[in-house]
């Protein structure tokens, strides 16, 4: 029996990896594939690897957390992909007229893979209760997925945005479903739909063993994050509340981080310290302790920290920046001239937490009492954080709602480069709070699709219709007109 259900999940497995990811959702999935039981549908569901990793170029090199100087690239082009300008530049046919994009790829691969679980599930034989859990962990993956693109492709939620393009809601494994994008409301009615649904599961705690299978703590994680980002401030700290409740997700003292290996270079001389997270490869860093779910943006080039995001750390006091940013990592890219600075998190510095933390939900916590006017609740909550976080702790106060809602904004900053920083930017823009608008500019080139010009400087401007990343053509195309490209 496990040596049929190993080649039956290996068979589904390689039906999802054969689907075109250049035209993923026009393609038929291979369906002829032997299902009988539960224990089939919960090996797909502990894939860690297909759920728990976003490959997210938006998130990587669009936000003001990134910065290619111009002298950087002029000396060394070849340390940075013509993709990565794309994003960089905010460029709309070119990051349209990409091959592939392999976010909204490897969401909607989540999304058949749930629906291929959720038509099955009462149809297979197995116990009531790892039913229950998996048509649980279905609903919440399907949901995860569409609530990260909407996020992406679709105008900031707002009551103006709500008749905006959404998703194509994809509901179940045929390919004949309509791909026509519905309205933003539909999709995230829908989203809350599946959350609802997820919301049946028994799990009141995160497995720390299995910290990618849903549980009323990591539902409620996700829904703190919700409903802060529609503006339900009431709502984000009632949720905030339950999923600080959890006796399994702990804070990180980061003060016991260790030293992890020492990289030596030549022509000139550098010696760089990583420390021990650097090192973690999935078998550690997807049980990180701090997560209610485990999700990572991976980025395969590296990440190039912004001046303005290390000017806003306490350089000596603040172990994020000590551990998470090396000053002269662009070595480890052949740059040697000017030093440039790499920030890493997990497994060679290319993967950073995006699921649910407790830093996230504190701050979520923190950032709604603060709008609220609760300024004494919102310092409580961020400094919960923040003294797992420095040496010589120091910790942060606000006269007034505005002075917390911006100490509280850049203490979120600096707890994820990168992972949410471009969901914020959005978000920040739609709000009916004018104090805290991002305005995200690049002094940079002339980038075409056909190469930058190093002789043409050129300022660019992150504009409201850009904050929609374009869905790639290709996809567009295969639709045969069905999925509508973003107004820009």
């Amino acid at each position: 029996m496990m040596m049929k259900m190993k080649k039956t999940v290996w068979i589904i497995a390689g039906a999802m990896t054969l689907v075109s990811c250049k035209k993923y959702l026009a393609e038929e999935p291979n369906k002829e594939v032997s299902i009988q039981t539960v224990s089939q549908l919960e090996a797909l569901v502990d894939n860690a690897p297909l759920f728990a990793y976003e490959n997210n170029q938006t998130a990587c090199f669009s936000s003001d957390d990134y910065e290619i100087t111009k002298e950087a690239y002029k000396l060394n082009p070849g340390a940075f992909s013509a993709n990565t300008l794309q994003y960089y530049v905010f460029s709309k046919d070119g990051v349209a007229d990409m091959a592939s994009d392999d976010f909204w790829t490897g969401e909607y691969k989540k999304i058949f893979t749930a629906n291929l679980i959720l038509k099955n599930i009462d149809k297979v034989s197995g116990d009531d209760a790892t039913r229950a859990r998996v048509k649980a962990d279905a609903y919440f993956i399907r949901a995860m997925s569409y609530w990260a693109m909407a996020n992406f492709y679709c105008a900031p939620y707002s009551a103006k945005n709500l008749n905006e393009l959404g998703l194509p809601l994809k509901k179940t494994i045929e390919y004949t479903e309509s791909l026509k994008r519905a309205t933003l409301k539909e999709t995230y009615d829908f989203i809350l739909s599946d959350i609802a649904e997820a919301e049946k599961v028994t799990y009141e705690d995160v497995d720390p063993r299995r910290a990618w299978r849903v549980s009323k703590k990591a539902i409620a994680a996700f829904k703190s994050r919700y409903y802060l980002f529609i503006g339900d401030y009431a709502k984000a700290v009632e949720q905030a509340d339950l999923a600080l409740g959890s006796n399994s997700v702990k804070l990180v003292d980061f003060n016991t981080i260790k030293a992890g290996i020492t990289r030596n270079f030549s022509n000139p001389a550098a010696t760089l310290q990583y420390c021990e997270l650097y090192t973690w490869n999935s078998t550690l860093f997807l049980f990180w302790q701090e997560m209610y779910y485990s999700r990572f943006t991976q980025n395969r080039s590296w990440y190039a920290p912004s001046a303005a995001l290390m000017n806003s750390y306490d350089a000596g006091n603040d172990m994020r920046y000590k551990l998470l940013f090396i000053q002269n990592g662009g070595r480890e890219f052949s740059i040697v001239t000017p030093m440039t600075a790499r920030y890493i998190h997990f497994n060679t510095g290319y993967y950073i937490p995006a699921g649910f933390t407790r830093g996230e939900v504190l701050l979520n916590k923190a950032e709604a009492l603060a709008r609220l006017g609760d300024v004494a609740g919102a310092m409580e909550a961020a400094n919960l954080l923040r003294v797992k976080r420095m040496s010589t702790y120091v910790p942060l106060a606000a006269n007034g709602k505005d002075e917390a809602i911006r100490q509280v904004l850049a203490e979120r900053r600096r707890e994820f480069p990168f992972s949410m920083r471009w969901y914020d930017i959005r978000r920040l823009s739609v709000n009916d709070y004018t104090g805290d608008e991002i305005t995200v500019t690049r002094d940079f080139y002339n980038v075409t699709a056909t190469g930058t010009d190093v002789n043409t400087p050129k300022t660019y401007t992150l504009d409201s219709k850009r904050m929609l990343v374009p869905i790639n053509t290709v996809e567009i195309n295969s639709s045969n007109g069905q999925i509508a490209q973003n107004p820009y």
